[in-house]
């Protein structure tokens, strides 16, 4: 029986445009959810697919998705709320997982809480498939690769003509979640514990230099996969602009306002109900704007070996196109993967290409 492609959220802003993307590409998807109408609905627009009731606060559902070898797309965030139960079915049933989280307390959850699981049940565990953080994957190995002996490897992203109105719902608050949680960085060949927006860098972008912030990343988990040399992985968002350094001195003082008895958890609240006032972009369409991702590697006494550049689409349309290109071909290894490790690099950067984003010379 020839595996079966399942989209677990598939009415949601990202689900739906992965859908899409994986019929265009000739593949039909079985459509998940929890809202029989809009699924039913969306189905029959894109040709008449198979559906399936899911929910994610009832596990059983979700498991009945997928069988063995199959492949779950899991696209049901905040993925720290709401994300375990797919990871866990695909666990059980032995099946490929993706899904389009950009939360690293959610990414670092799968990479040490079910990679041996996975190993053992034959799962392939691929998390953050989508815009974060795929591109500074390959960015990154391919920065390493020039380089021939890198220990460091820093990577920064960049949303160019993009703001907060480009977001969708469920990235908002997604954000707002990783505000108010720890990061990690891999530093000294292992990982460690680190505040969000702890550094603060600048790469060159289109010619000028503009600051971005440290963030936990798929990449501290994949690139010292892929390249056990490196000692220290640096993953960087630069979608605030001017605002780095102001955010990295809030993130400070929240460090200590957090520790007052639920503190945090009003802070992120609010912050949500904050999120929830604006506007993303209509269903079934992507905000625009230029994707941006630098690499840059350096020898263990700082020296700059490489620099990588790629540019593209935007954050959503890779994301969406990316998924679909990875649920259809094949998967090296089991356990959870990065994706330089689960496709091999020449495939990676076709598949990238593919999503629309390309070196820049």
């Amino acid at each position: 029986m020839a595996a079966r492609i399942v989209v677990f959220g598939a009415t949601g802003y990202t689900g739906r445009l992965v859908a899409e993307r994986l019929v265009a590409q000739g593949a039909r998807p079985v459509l998940a959810g929890r809202d029989d109408q809009r699924l039913a609905e969306l189905a029959e627009r894109l040709g008449g697919l198979e559906t399936a009731h899911a929910d994610a606060m009832r596990q059983n559902s979700v498991f009945d998705l997928v069988g063995k070898g199959d492949v779950l797309i899991s696209t049901v965030g905040p993925f720290m709320k709401w994300g375990r139960a797919a990871v866990r079915a695909a666990v059980a049933a032995g099946a490929v997982y993706l899904d389009s989280t950009g939360e690293p307390p959610f990414i670092r959850r799968v990479f040490e809480e079910f990679d041996g699981p996975a190993r053992r049940s034959g799962a392939a565990l691929l998390p953050a498939m989508g815009y974060d953080f795929v591109p500074g994957a390959l960015a990154g190995a391919l920065a390493v690769e020039a380089a021939g002996a890198a220990a460091r490897v820093d990577v920064g992203y960049y949303a160019l003509g993009a703001g907060l109105s480009s977001m969708s719902s469920g990235t908002r608050e997604s954000m707002v979640g990783v505000t108010f949680t720890d990061a990690f960085a891999y530093r000294d060949g292992r990982l460690t514990t680190v505040r969000s927006a702890e550094r603060v860098r600048s790469f060159d972008v289109q010619g000028r230099r503009r600051e971005a912030v440290s963030v936990g990343g798929a990449e501290h988990f994949g690139l010292p996969a892929a390249y056990p040399e490196l000692s220290e992985v640096n993953v960087y968002l630069g979608w605030f602009g001017p605002l780095a350094r102001p955010l990295q001195a809030g993130t400070l003082v929240g460090e200590y306002v957090a520790k007052l008895p639920f503190a945090r958890a009003a802070m992120q609240f609010w912050a949500e109900q904050a999120a929830a006032l604006l506007r993303g972009p209509e269903a079934g369409t992507t905000p625009g704007g230029t994707s941006w991702i630098a690499a840059e590697a350096y020898d263990a006494g700082g020296a700059k070996l490489s620099e990588v550049h790629l540019s593209g689409v935007d954050a959503y349309d890779f994301t969406a196109s990316f998924i679909a290109w990875a649920a259809r071909h094949p998967v090296l290894g089991t356990g959870a993967l990065g994706p330089v490790e689960a496709y091999g690099l020449e495939a990676l950067e076709r598949g990238a290409a593919a999503a629309g984003l390309t070196r820049v010379p």
